[in-house]
């Protein structure tokens, strides 16, 4: 029987862990197991929030009055860095496949690669 070991990657976002996981899944024979865990647990979604902005105005005075508009967030006008939400990928595996696997790993852009 062979003996099986673990190895933990973490990448910055669910989706990235996924298209790893694929490929490795493809790539590579004697792998068990893989889980997705996300690291970051109070995530919460962007859109729906209100945002305000506080509009300083000179009215000829000495001093200045201040003026708030409010909007709300709409999630298309979020920047893409805001999504990410940190995600660890364990593989259980055998111990042939190691290397394999860790190679594809790095090559996939996984950070903090680590046996476990």
């Amino acid at each position: 029987m062979n003996e099986l070991c673990r190895v933990y990657a973490e990448y910055d976002s669910v989706e990235l862990a996924e298209l790893a996981a694929g490929r490795i899944r493809r790539a590579v024979r004697g792998v068990r197991r893989m889980t997705i865990i996300p690291l970051s647990k109070n995530h919460q979604p962007i859109g729906g929030r209100i945002r305000f902005t506080m509009l300083p105005a000179n009215l000829r005075m000495t001093n200045y009055a201040t003026d708030v508009l409010y909007s709300e967030i709409s999630a298309r006008a979020v920047p893409e860095p805001y999504f990410r939400r940190e995600t660890e990928l364990m593989i259980l595996c055998e111990q042939e496949a190691e290397k394999r696997i860790v190679s594809l790993l790095h090559a996939t852009g996984a950070m903090r690669v680590r046996n476990g």
